[in-house]
């Protein structure tokens, strides 16, 4: 469920920062680079979810939850510049800020994912 939560919004950013001028203005790094992040952010959250679902353990589980916390802090920075710049940019950060929290919440399952299988 937090994967639909993270990605959905992602995507949704990701389609109003191409075809909206006013979402590509609001953001850092424009149109491209808007899309870029929102689309390596949706698969980290992906990634993030396959493994706490498998639950790794380890430098895998500690690395991954870094990332994911990482990607988070991207989202949130997504989310500032979005409010700042007001105007239409208020439903995209609004979506951005719903990712960040969704992002934070899959590390955090990571973290305290049971290992599943045999462990070496």
């Amino acid at each position: 469920m937090l994967l639909v939560t993270a990605v959905i919004p992602l995507a949704s950013v990701a389609v109003a920062s191409a075809g909206f001028d006013q979402v590509a203005d609001a953001s850092p790094v424009g149109r491209p680079g808007t899309v870029l992040a929102c689309a390596v952010l949706a698969v980290v959250a992906l990634a993030g979810t396959v493994l706490a679902w498998r639950g790794t353990v380890g430098s895998t589980r500690t690395i991954a939850a870094a990332v994911l916390f990482l990607a988070a802090a991207v989202a949130a920075a997504l989310t500032v510049f979005l409010l700042i710049a007001a105007g239409s940019a208020l439903g995209a950060a609004s979506l951005t800020a719903l990712a960040t929290v969704s992002l934070a919440m899959i590390g955090r399952a990571l973290l305290q994912a049971a290992p599943h299988g045999p462990q070496r």
